[in-house]
């Protein structure tokens, strides 16, 4: 953070509620004390604590290639996979994606300092993975398929990659709205080329600067040119007013604007700056750098710097494309920014990859797609244990993927 700016620190979550640990008397003891004299030593330090944000509160990351948080196993109910399909029939979707995966050869070869390797051979470098502090020697690796088992969530996001590459025809067209540093699009890009390959255009929208950076140098690892395709520096709104974004925690998969662009949010900061007496501090960050220089910690170590960010709407990335093989989104806020456009979806997406985070969102966004009379390929409710016909899994993030039989 630049130095001079108001420095405001935002916890996110009381330190011992932590919902899948049970804690003992002489733990909590200890805890509470260390609680104490962290808040001590921060106010000593001349910083001002935020009251928690408004909105959901934050999760756990998760992405492919990454080991999420451990669940909240207590909470979770065991529930059945079978999802009625458009026709009301229970087709066996993972047998679908199986015979994907059999044209694919996995990877085998030598593997640089400082990467990781998957399946399709998309080399990462190892810092950019949140959980993963290394050693990274040189190696030579030997790769096999995922399954649901060895991959989790994930295996839902590849299965989305494979099926969308496999249906385009002409040119390929994906698009991932809260991209990170682009793992979604290189994925898919290497799934097109093993099993159909074409043209391709990969659209990537991202508000973290060092992620759009980090972006670009994936690609070019893979053999991707960015110049080639669209990296668009923004968050994704229902409009195009700026938003208030925790900038930070790149590759983290933590910033989200519900604890900060929320109406609520926006008047619950006003009221307690305006008290503290820092609104001229405030508005000289706003003026000078689009920043409000307030900082507010994301969990597992991570902060971010609540700035001003441009904004585009769903609609601009779509009305440049007559078709879209792959919209995928991980935002958190996808109920808010799909619902006004989906008749606009309808006509233009051929199949859409959601990471939902809440209950609540998971169902809207559930019920939104299947009123438009898409295929609910994968459903699967964050938070929640599963028995499936490949074996049991459990979901940090939910996921809906879905298919549009009219395009």
């Amino acid at each position: 953070m630049t130095t001079g700016c108001a420095l405001i620190v935002a916890p996110i979550a009381d330190i011992s509620d932590i919902s899948w640990y049970v804690w003992t008397d002489e733990e909590s003891l200890v805890l509470r004390l260390l609680k104490r004299a962290i808040l001590r030593a921060i106010r000593a330090a001349g910083y001002v604590l935020v009251p928690l944000p408004l909105g959901e509160p934050a999760r756990a990351p998760g992405a492919v290639g990454a080991v999420a948080s451990r669940p909240d196993v207590s909470r979770r109910a065991e529930r059945d996979d079978r999802v009625p399909d458009a026709a009301g029939s229970t087709r066996d979707h993972f047998a679908d994606v199986e015979a994907l995966l059999e044209l694919i050869s996995p990877w085998s070869g030598a593997v640089p300092e400082g990467h990781v390797v998957d399946f399709l051979g998309i080399l990462t470098p190892g810092k950019f993975l949140w959980n993963r502090t290394g050693p990274f020697p040189a190696h030579y690796e030997s790769t096999r398929p995922p399954t649901l088992q060895t991959a989790g969530e994930a295996w839902f996001e590849i299965a989305d990659w494979l099926a969308s590459a496999h249906e385009a025809s002409g040119r390929y067209v994906a698009i991932s709205v809260g991209a990170a540093f682009g793992s979604q699009l290189v994925g898919a890009w290497k799934v097109l080329q093993a099993i159909n390959p074409l043209p391709s255009l990969l659209v990537a929208v991202e508000p973290v600067p060092e992620n759009c950076g980090w972006m670009r140098s994936l690609m070019r690892i893979n053999g991707i040119d960015p110049d080639d395709h669209w990296i668009i520096q923004a968050a994704v709104g229902q409009d195009h007013e700026p938003i208030l974004f925790p900038v930070g925690a790149a590759g983290s998969g933590l910033t989200d604007c519900i604890g900060t662009n929320a109406a609520e949010s926006r008047l619950a900061y006003f009221e307690m700056l305006r008290r503290r007496g820092y609104s001229e501090r405030v508005l000289e960050n706003i003026l000078l750098r689009n920043s409000t220089g307030i900082v507010q910690e994301l969990g597992a170590g991570y902060q971010g710097e609540v700035k001003l960010v441009s904004a585009v709407t769903l609609r601009d990335l779509l009305l440049p494309f007559d078709l879209v093989d792959l919209l995928e989104a991980d935002i958190q806020t996808e109920s808010i920014v799909f619902a006004p456009f989906i008749d606009l979806i309808d006509r233009k997406v051929r199949r859409v990859h959601l990471g939902t985070h809440y209950r609540e969102t998971h169902e809207a966004l559930r019920a939104l797609f299947a009123r438009a009379g898409w295929e609910i390929v994968f459903d699967y409710l964050p938070h929640s244990h599963y028995k499936t016909s490949r074996g049991p899994v459990d979901m940090n993030d939910g996921v809906i993927s879905a298919r549009n039989p009219r395009v």
